[in-house]
């Protein structure tokens, strides 16, 4: 699962975890990532989360790193991004991406099942992508986040959609890797969280049986 440093452009950074490289201007997309970005609204996601130049912002089980090259474009050399995950299989492929597509202002972190080691307070943002729903300490999990994110940092949840078991309990859905959008937002709030925008239909394929929905939420500023 998924979880930013001064960049000196002028020599090589050796911190573990990182990279030892200075943050170069991310690869050029190329058109089967430009439109895997279209199609996942990689955009949409950016914006959601606010990322600006210098921004810092963890990506909770980022997999593969398929949102790391936009994010990386998007936060700049003087931003940092967190790629985490628990799985060595994605450690590994994370590494690979940031080495390939040379995104020096990406760290890979290891993270453990509920808790995706992020520094405290220095977040302003937190990702996760088709990845709350198989946290099953969830509540151990937000309150990492919400010590990760600076006040007023964004937390922004891509998930799917549950057909058969929308109307079961949390364990018969997530058994099946999917969380009704109404379950999730009463636990992302009971841990304090502001809600500030919900799409249940952010990404549905008539042509598929999956639906994402996305919401966002903020960590309140005082």
């Amino acid at each position: 699962m998924r979880a930013i440093h001064l960049v000196l452009s002028a020599c090589l950074l050796t911190l573990p975890g990182t990279w030892a490289q200075a943050p170069a201007k991310p690869a050029a997309v190329d058109d089967a990532q430009a439109r895997r970005e279209r199609n996942l609204k990689m955009a949409e996601i950016i914006r959601a989360l606010e990322l600006a130049d210098g921004s810092r912002v963890a990506d909770i089980g980022a997999g593969g790193g398929d949102y790391e090259i936009p994010m990386s474009r998007a936060v700049g050399a003087a931003g940092h991004i967190y790629a985490e995950d628990i799985s060595p299989g994605s450690i590994n492929r994370l590494h690979e991406r940031v080495k390939e597509s040379g995104l020096g202002n990406v760290e890979v972190i290891e993270g453990v099942p509920d808790d995706p080691k992020l520094p405290a307070a220095a977040l302003d943002g937190v990702l996760m992508v088709i990845t709350y729903h198989e946290v099953a300490d969830y509540k151990q999990m937000l309150e990492h986040v919400a010590a990760a994110l600076k006040p007023g940092g964004r937390f922004v949840i891509v998930d799917m959609t549950p057909h058969k078991t929308l109307t079961r309990p949390r364990a018969d859905q997530t058994k099946n890797h999917v969380i009704a959008p109404d379950l999730a937002q009463s636990e992302i709030q009971q841990a304090g969280f502001e809600m500030v925008s919900r799409d249940d239909h952010f990404i549905d394929n008539p042509d598929e049986e999956s639906t994402r929905w996305m919401m966002v939420f903020r960590k309140p500023a005082a």
